[in-house]
């Protein structure tokens, strides 16, 4: 009558080392059995009767940890073997397996040649746990780490004025910024700003330090918060930069004769015809695209907001984006957006942008007021959560950036105001991932 084979038991939810080890030559010297999680490794241990358990550390349902323990207290199984493998190379599993009795602690990934010597030394009674020492590859050189290089993408927007009416300061507004409203849209070595609110004063200093040397500004209309940086673009002062300025017309004065004014004597140190630069001032036409170059295209559209103003389309070589931080949707309308159907009267007058956005990836768009708020602002000429949510759900948008933020809203009010914000389109179904823009934000376009 021939010797009684070991019994084995692969506690493993990993077929890939089930399948390596049974495939073995040296596994027909053994019985096996299989199980690959916790509950059932505890019932085949009673049913199976093993005299060996390889038994994985994160096995599903009852940690490794625990069946050792449960394994080694109990007078009818404490002498079956243990070998606890694992991947999870830390120290602290080590000295916890030693504690609970374990036999050998073997780190994966293993050679099935060296698993099977380890089975034939505990046969004879020789196994012996070895001191902890981590399998890991020593890195000789800087050429083994992937560390990739951090630099911003060469088409990019960049948020460096997120605030509408004036600018802001203190520690309560750290995380948005108080700058206000300036877009920079970088394509290849083309360079486009929207907006010359505060935040353009820090963009100059950062043109200064690029070899561009030709600039488009767009303005949307020339209230305050949209120009107030204009005089501090520090590109105006040196000679060698080209400067190109669109601007609406206006009710009176074209753009030039306005910023004419601004930099008068009374105002500002140094006039406009004293500015270094060459400029050159554009009109923009309603529905009258203005192309820089063939990656580059922007288009125009008129805007619910007091005054003559415009919001953007900029088409790059992989995106449009729509642009537009002053937007009165649905003019005095303070009920729940998902009553507002695609043929509501309501909705008429905005019928015309929402075609003009539809075809965009990416809208910038104000949402300026919670539904509270708005009821005592109705006619300023900026939107409410639900109302802005209105358009971007007919205009199927997928992402939005949400920007001009009001001055009298904090950090705290904002992150809320954000929460509220999803939860709004989540109440109306309305599938767009919606961001709240900060100054400093960069997105690859």
């Amino acid at each position: 009558m021939g010797t009684r084979k070991k019994r084995i038991l692969l506690a493993d939810d990993s077929g890939y080392w089930r399948e390596k080890i049974t495939k073995a030559n040296q596994a027909n010297s053994y019985v096996f059995s299989f199980t690959d999680n916790g509950k059932d490794c505890l019932k085949k241990i009673k049913s199976f009767k093993p005299d060996l358990i390889l038994l994985k550390l994160m096995l599903p349902m009852i940690h490794g940890i625990e069946i050792l323990n449960k394994i080694k207290s109990c007078p009818e199984t404490k002498n079956i073997g243990v070998i606890i493998t694992t991947s999870k190379q830390m120290i602290q599993d080590y000295h916890a397996a030693m504690e609970a009795q374990v036999d050998y602690f073997l780190i994966r990934p293993f050679k099935v040649e060296a698993f099977f010597k380890l089975v034939e030394t505990f046969f004879k009674g020789k196994l012996k746990p070895q001191p902890f020492i981590k399998k890991t590859k020593s890195v000789t050189a800087k050429k083994d780490i992937y560390n990739p290089t951090i630099h911003e993408p060469d088409s990019y927007l960049k948020f460096w004025g997120t605030r509408g009416s004036i600018t802001v300061a203190g520690t309560k507004y750290a995380r948005y910024g108080g700058n206000t409203s300036c877009l920079e849209i970088r394509q290849g070595k083309d360079l486009i700003i929207i907006d010359a609110g505060t935040g353009i004063r820090q963009l100059g200093f950062d043109i200064l330090k690029s070899d561009i040397r030709k600039i488009h500004l767009f303005l949307g209309h020339t209230h305050w918060d949209h120009i107030l940086g204009f005089p501090f673009f520090e590109p105006l002062y040196k000679s060698n930069y080209e400067i190109h300025i669109w601007g609406p017309k206006g009710f009176g004065r074209v753009t030039e004769e306005l910023f004419t004014d601004m930099l008068a004597y009374e105002f500002f140190p140094i006039r406009l015809d004293e500015v270094q630069a060459k400029i050159h001032f554009h009109e923009i036409v309603d529905r009258k695209p203005v192309t820089i170059n063939k990656n580059i295209k922007l288009d125009f559209h008129f805007t619910f907001h007091p005054g003559m103003t415009y919001c953007f389309k900029i088409y790059t070589k992989k995106h449009v984006i729509g642009y537009a931080t002053d937007n009165e949707i649905l003019m005095g309308y303070l009920g729940h957006p998902n009553k507002i159907k695609v043929k509501d009267p309501k909705l008429e007058p905005h019928q015309s942008l929402i075609k003009f956005f539809k075809e965009c990836s990416i809208l910038i768009h104000e949402a300026q007021y919670t539904p509270l708020e708005y009821k005592d602002k109705i006619g300023w000429g900026h939107s409410s959560i639900p109302n802005a949510s209105v358009l971007l759900k007919y205009a199927k948008v997928p992402e939005w950036i949400v920007t001009h933020h009001d001055p009298q809203h904090d950090d705290e009010f904002l992150i809320n105001k954000q929460l509220l914000h999803r939860q709004i389109l989540g109440d109306c179904k309305i599938p767009c991932h919606v961001t709240y823009a900060f100054d400093g934000l960069t997105v690859a376009i």
